[in-house]
């Protein structure tokens, strides 16, 4: 049975599509949306060897209870590392959903001076919004950041645009503009369905039906059809969206004081810098420090014929796995609990995260080292080590990971990448979310490593 076994490789690629393997042999394949997916099941060993594999291609969710835990997983890894989460209420468990909170998908930051960042239990920098709708938690090594916000549901395409624009209305109450929405809605629809049938109704019906109609809409409550849901997603220092640049400096800010520096050199070097990143910070207007949280993507996809299956299994076998995305450009690659993720620009970078806190980065165009960034558990600081593929560490009897099976594995993947995006072979695929990949090209590459540098990059505004 396909839910017994255990996920072996997971990917999404440029286009946000996701590809996820299991070890049985079963493959799952997710549109960019997130609307639909593909389901390739093993091959017969006792079939003929021209019979073709058995494929299933479902609406995700409408997906049959066989499949579902595969696709709340699959799901899970999508809106992890995706711009815009799909969350559809059917594969959303009960205990997940949270009424409706806000029309308004902007939050608002607190100031510096009234910033009060909290520790995680293993060192973590948490800073929260004002209202508590988004929280961001930069790690101990101070190289990567997830965030936590509340999102709604995935809606229909009027029902988007119904909460957009109430949105952007700043006047009247937002429960009764939904419910007023909702039962404007709800009866132009039944006089567009029974427009040819009024003719041969009696007046007393069509009056009785319409009442009917207003009444039943009038008794559904804007929790009830407009609900939400907890988001967490990951993301690199490397790579900042603008949503989430002014809260990372803020945790910057306070990870700078506890970690990088012992108060010594603080009180020596770090003065000047300090203050002139307070004042900086200090001058920003209450817009300034606001920003839009990502919304979900519709429940249907405006674009289905743009999505694309891939029919060969690039994992076949497991030693040829990562040359065989030689022709696509990956973005994240999730293989025995280490994460790779690779930072697109003028010279690509691959990043490592093992699961323990460090992150492992490439150096740019010397594509041969790789540098660690390790926390020391006793003292805080963040220990920077160098590697060269030709000369990396051994590995050390009980270690989590190995650090040669790890780099080696991302210099092959990055090697992949760097050849498929020079090849004149890539496939022009267009995606479904062409819309959305102007908000994935505002993504800011911020160099986060100097620690004056994100602080300062505000004086711009």
């Amino acid at each position: 049975m396909e839910t017994s076994s255990s996920v072996s490789l997971m990917v999404m690629y440029e286009d946000e599509s996701v590809d996820v393997h299991y070890g049985n042999g079963v493959q799952l394949q997710l549109s960019p949306c997130g609307c639909e997916f593909m389901l390739e099941k093993v091959r017969d060993p006792s079939g003929h060897r021209l019979q073709p594999t058995e494929r299933l291609r479902q609406r995700t969710r409408f997906t049959i209870s066989t499949y579902k835990e595969l696709m709340k997983a699959a799901l899970a890894f999508r809106n992890k590392y995706a711009s815009r989460p799909y969350l559809p209420e059917e594969l959303i468990p009960a205990v997940h959903k949270k009424p409706f909170f806000s029309i308004d998908s902007d939050v608002h930051w607190p100031d510096l001076s009234c910033c009060d960042a909290e520790l995680g239990p293993g060192g973590e920098t948490l800073v929260r919004s004002e209202d508590g709708q988004a929280a961001l938690m930069l790690s101990r090594s101070g190289e990567e950041f997830s965030v936590e916000f509340m999102c709604s549901l995935s809606q229909t395409h009027n029902l988007q645009h119904s909460m957009q624009h109430l949105s952007r209305d700043p006047d009247g109450s937002p429960v009764s503009q939904l419910q007023q929405q909702m039962s404007s809605q709800t009866c132009h629809g039944d006089v567009q369905t029974k427009e040819g049938n009024r003719r041969n109704q009696p007046v007393r019906s069509r009056c009785c039906s319409s009442e009917i109609i207003t009444h039943s809409s009038a008794l559904t409550k804007p929790e009830e059809m407009y609900q939400s849901t907890t988001v967490v997603q990951h993301h690199s220092c490397c790579a900042v969206a603008p949503t989430w640049h002014y809260p990372l400096c803020l945790a910057r800010h306070h990870w700078t004081a506890c970690y990088s520096k012992t108060p010594k050199d603080v009180g020596v070097k770090g003065t000047r810098h300090s203050s002139q990143a307070d004042r900086t910070i200090d001058t920003l207007t209450i817009g300034e420090r606001r920003s839009g949280l990502p919304q979900a993507l519709p429940l249907t996809c405006p674009s289905p014929h743009w999505h694309r299956w891939k029919v060969k299994d690039p994992v076949a076998k497991e030693e040829q796995s990562d040359q065989d995305f030689a022709t696509d450009l990956v973005k994240v690659m999730w293989c025995q609990g280490v994460t790779y993720r690779i930072l697109n620009g003028a010279v690509s970078v691959i990043e490592i995260s093992p699961g323990d806190g460090s992150v492992i980065r490439s150096n740019g165009v010397l594509n041969s080292y790789f540098t660690h960034h390790k926390p020391e558990l006793q003292s805080g600081r963040v220990k920077e080590l160098t590697y060269h593929l030709n000369s990396l560490p051994p590995d050390v009897p009980g270690q989590v990971y190995s650090v040669c099976s790890v780099v080696n594995r991302a210099s092959r993947i990055l090697t992949c990448y760097n050849q498929a995006k020079q090849s004149l072979k890539l496939p022009a695929a267009f995606s479904c979310l062409q819309e959305d990949r102007n908000f994935s090209k505002a993504i800011l590459e911020v160099n986060l490593t100097c620690n004056p540098a994100p602080l300062e990059t505000l004086e711009s505004r």
